[in-house]
């Protein structure tokens, strides 16, 4: 960043990052939980990589009335998709087994693909609005407190004030949250605990405002974050209706996680406290900010900030 950014407000911004990466997955899923959201994710980037890789085929597919052809997607096997996430082989191919039952993927005979037809549905254009949407609110929240100004404008025709850049920003945001899965995986241990640690922190901080980030010239260390008192403890029961997953894997899972000193458990729930964060959780959230700063350079880059500013109200 070419400003100087207080750490107040770049652990506001890392507090917003990863509530925004649980609301991308659960936009996902096409109403399914946060694991097919994720899967689904990673089937559609991989198919339309082509089109995520080459500038002028992203503006050509950038609204919602053009989506890409099915001749331009390219289907992925259920191992290669296994792998990228790092789910087992089984458990991928019976979700996505479930997925084209319900008609949402597609099998063919090189793997399988989210084809047009249910990218086109009532139901993914209302969620596709919602991912635009957050997108662009995140962008201006983020701008709010002195982050991302910074950011290519190129001088780039304007996008048709009618049809939005919503299918572009969809991809780059998917692409965004597929980077997540390592972090998660290196520092946590798998996908499904990491989504659940990650929904704690959340839920223990989202109610504070755009303002609270702490000692303003405070080092990320326990005393730099928000006070602990300042965090709400949050029930496993509210965690497993969060991301859509059961109850009894998320209190496994949430038994575990305290046994490895990831969060604690209080009277009230579970939370992960100002040491905790400081000691352990620091890596995860640090590099999704990370991969947030390089998905709206991309939209940047690609005329899409410039749009927003251009509509702003």
């Amino acid at each position: 960043m070419t400003q100087e950014v207080s750490n107040s407000s770049l652990r506001v911004a890392a507090r917003l990052a990863v509530g925004f990466a649980l609301d991308l997955v659960k936009l996902s899923g096409f109403g399914r939980d946060v694991i097919d959201g994720l899967l689904l994710a990673a089937i559609s980037q991989a198919n339309v990589a082509l089109i995520t890789r080459d500038p002028d085929l992203q503006h050509t597919y950038a609204s919602l009335d053009q989506p890409p052809p099915d001749e331009l997607r390219r289907p992925v096997s259920i191992n290669a998709i296994a792998g990228s996430l790092r789910i087992p082989f089984e458990t991928t191919r019976r979700r996505i087994a479930a997925l084209i039952e319900a008609g949402v993927l597609q099998s063919t005979r090189r793997g399988v693909i989210l084809p047009l037809a249910p990218l086109n549905s009532a139901y993914y254009r209302a969620v596709a609005e919602a991912n635009y949407a957050l997108v662009r609110s995140l962008y201006f929240r983020l701008r709010q407190i002195g982050m991302l100004s910074d950011l290519a404008r190129p001088n780039t025709p304007p996008f048709d004030p009618d049809s939005p850049p919503i299918r572009l920003v969809i991809r780059l945001s998917a692409d965004y949250l597929l980077r997540l899965v390592d972090p998660l995986q290196r520092n946590i241990g798998d996908l499904v605990s990491g989504l659940i640690l990650l929904d704690v922190f959340h839920a223990n901080t989202e109610h504070l405002l755009d303002a609270d980030g702490g000692d303003e010239g405070g080092e990320w260390t326990e005393n730099g974050f928000v006070s602990d008192s300042d965090r709400r403890p949050v029930s496993a029961a509210d965690i497993a209706r969060r991301l859509g997953i059961s109850h009894e894997t998320v209190r496994r899972r949430l038994i575990r996680l305290v046994a490895d000193g990831k969060c604690e458990r209080c009277d009230e729930g579970y939370w992960v406290t100002s040491r905790i964060l400081g000691d352990g959780l620091l890596g995860v959230v640090l590099t999704n900010q990370i991969h947030l700063q390089r998905l709206f350079a991309n939209l940047g880059e690609l005329g899409v900030v410039s749009e927003w500013e251009r509509h702003e109200i």
